[in-house]
């Protein structure tokens, strides 16, 4: 995917594609910003603005971005705990959606959202990615989504391959 077609390259395309995936991930972020609505879109978001604006965005990336000022939580602990309110996707996921194989640097960075079991991989990755940004803290944190699948985030930064 080189962009050529305008559809832009996504990281975590392979984990956040389709719609049901990104109903969920908008579900899961309207939770836990305020003042903007996140609706899906073909191959991406609608970030709806109360003024009536709104930002069409394709990668989770983008989505993170648009989203990081309306973010109501500052802490890993505050994110974990809304995340327990939200509740799980009625469907069932059959856990086999593609994972990107990651290196955890350092030692033993501290683990947030340890908690959160409850929620599939791709809304606890919009979460995760949306803590790198807000949450306060030093040095690095990883979370875990599955069995072999961790991404770990400095201040600021999720690492992604």
């Amino acid at each position: 995917m080189c962009g050529a077609c305008g559809v832009k390259p996504d990281w975590a395309g392979p984990i956040v594609a389709g719609p049901l995936r990104r109903r969920d991930i908008a579900r899961c972020l309207n939770a836990l910003v305020s003042n903007v609505k996140v609706s899906e879109i073909s191959r991406g978001w609608m970030v709806k603005k109360p003024t009536g604006a709104s930002t069409p965005v394709q990668t989770l990336d983008e989505l993170i971005q648009a989203l990081i000022p309306q973010a109501r939580h500052r802490s890993w602990e505050e994110l974990e705990q809304a995340l327990l309110n939200i509740p799980a996707p009625q469907r069932i996921e059959d856990g086999s959606s593609p994972w990107l194989s990651t290196d955890i640097q350092g030692d033993n960075p501290p683990e947030v959202l340890t908690k959160v079991k409850h929620l599939p991989a791709h809304m606890k990755l919009a979460a995760f990615a949306l803590g790198a940004h807000t949450c306060a803290f030093e040095g690095a944190v990883t979370a875990t989504f599955g069995e072999g699948q961790h991404l770990q985030a400095h201040p600021g930064h999720l690492s992604h391959p």
